[in-house]
Parts: structure tokens; sequence; C-alpha cells
């Protein structure tokens, strides 16, 4: 074997591993064996808590969660409005589940959807990576019980927008709640 031949090897072996080390650390979720919901089944998606100190970052993840579950097949996806004037919903704390039960049941709903965001910012350096940390919990209506639960986080690399690592991480914990027909 020639030394060029070694040294591409060596080069190619490095690289791959590097291109696996580099895809495992970009995210890590959590998530526990979903319902099977069909197209039919109309989802309520209630104001997502907002723990970071980023403004609206709450309202943004419950924007993506809507689109999200209506690209997974789910024709009927309402967003609980997170304020309807008499201050029912705070999305700055922590939102009231009982009142988001009671609208969902009111708008004929079989499953809701909640949430909070834990991490949502540009990581402070000289690369500045965007970051997202979320929960969301699926509740049946009737009962009111967590029949559904995922978490998890994802970085983007120093050119990636926070919007689009968001709206991936929030694809990949959603996933599992895909329509079947």
């Amino acid at each position: 074997m020639n030394p060029f031949d070694a040294i591409r090897k060596t080069a190619g072996t490095a690289m791959a591993l590097a291109v696996v080390l580099a895809a495992s650390a970009c995210s890590s979720i959590d998530t526990t064996q979903s319902p099977a919901l069909h197209a039919a089944d109309a989802v309520a998606v209630l104001p997502i808590a907002n723990y970071t100190e980023t403004p609206d970052a709450g309202d943004a993840a419950q924007a993506m969660a809507v689109n999200a579950l209506r690209h997974l097949g789910l024709d009927t996806v309402e967003s609980v409005p997170a304020n309807t004037g008499d201050d029912q919903f705070d999305a700055t704390s922590r939102p009231d589940g009982d009142k988001g039960l009671a609208w969902a049941r009111a708008h004929h709903a079989r499953y809701s959807l909640s949430g909070a965001v834990e991490e949502w910012r540009y990581k402070v350096g000289v690369d500045g990576e965007p970051v997202v940390g979320m929960t969301f919990e699926l509740r049946d209506v009737a009962s009111g019980k967590v029949v559904w639960s995922s978490t998890g986080s994802r970085s983007g690399w120093s050119r990636s927008s926070l919007g689009g690592v968001a709206q991936r991480l929030i694809g990949k914990l959603l996933a599992p709640l895909a329509a079947r027909r």
C-alpha cells in the first residue's frame, strides 16, 4: 500500500466518524408511546408556556405545532387563543390547563396539546449556535388524562436560524402523532 492510500483511508474514516458524532450531538428526544390518532380527530393546541427569556417563544412554538400537526395529516387542528379578552390565558406564565381543557371541550376537540419552551436562544460566543428545548403533552379531552408526552432539545450550526432549528425539533417531537388513515 502506498503512503497516499493509507492517508486517504485514515482521512475517510476520520471524516465518517466526525459526521456521525456531529449528527448525534445535535439533538436529544424522549417520547412515550402515542395513541392511534386519525385524520378526523380534532386537536386543540393550547398556549405553550414560555420559560425562556425570549419574548413570544411560546407563541411561536404554538404556531409551529399547529402547522406541524396539520402537516402530519390531522384535518382539524385549532389554536387556542392566548388571550381571549378576559385574560383567560397568560402565555408568559404556565397556562391554566383546566381552562384549556374547557375550551377544547367547548370546541369539540378529541385531544388537547400543551407544552413548554425551556430553551429558545442563540448560544453566547463566537459561533452563536441556535438551541431549542421543548416539552409536549397530549391529553384526552374527555378524561383529562395525559396519553402521550415528548421532550427534546436541538442545536444548530452557527449559520442555522433559530426558527429552522425550532421547526425541525417540533416536527420530530410531534412525528409520532401522525394521522392514520
